[in-house]
């Protein structure tokens, strides 16, 4: 039986275009994650531009705290313009975090203290209240809260943040008592100075 090179060549070219599609279904199928997988790689993204934020954050402490001996309890605004700048980054990378894992507590926390070190204490006491919405007895949260609340001149709502800390037996109350006493000595310079320090 004799084969027409015709009829060999359109067997051939059926059988690759076949072996083509085959190819290309198979190849787009294994790029597909399951639900699964993409929460995780959500949360992998999350986690890395978490830390990143982390890290402006921590630049700006540490640019405040070269010149300030308190600063570690220091409850207000910050007035360095680098400081603010690296504050502002951070906010953008604990944003993003919060979009890709709505339910990261850790960066809520963060976003409040950032904008507390920014000065906008409405958005500071938002995202601490989500942090505890999203992890109750979170206790660095309630120390941020509790400054803010010494920001907001509200010392009866720090206090009361300091003896949630000191039930949680958290070694966070020492800082939030540490920024009250700071808050109080302040008060007491005001009075004596006849000026505000707020």
């Amino acid at each position: 039986m004799k084969i027409s090179f015709k009829k060999t060549l359109l067997v051939l070219t059926a059988f690759a275009a076949v072996m083509t599609i085959h190819s290309t279904t198979f190849a787009f199928g294994s790029k597909e994650k399951t639900p699964e997988e993409q929460v995780a790689e959500k949360d992998k993204k999350a986690t890395q531009v978490y830390n990143e934020g982390v890290k402006h954050m921590e630049k700006a402490k540490k640019i405040v705290s070269d010149g300030d001996s308190t600063y570690a309890f220091n409850y207000r605004a910050t007035s360095d313009a680098k400081a603010k700048k690296e504050y502002e980054k951070a906010l953008d990378k604990f944003k993003t975090a919060t979009e890709l894992k709505p339910d990261m507590a850790d960066a809520f926390n963060n976003l409040g203290y950032c904008y507390r070190k920014l000065g906008k204490l409405t958005l500071s006491l938002e995202n601490y209240h989500k942090a505890l919405e999203l992890e109750p007895g979170f206790p660095q949260a309630h120390e941020y809260l509790g400054e803010t609340f010494l920001a907001m001149d509200s010392l009866k709502l720090a206090q009361g943040q300091l003896q949630m800390l000191q039930e949680l037996k958290s070694p966070y109350a020492d800082t939030l008592l540490k920024s009250i006493e700071l808050y109080k000595l302040g008060k007491v310079n005001d009075k004596l100075t006849g000026t505000s320090n707020k």
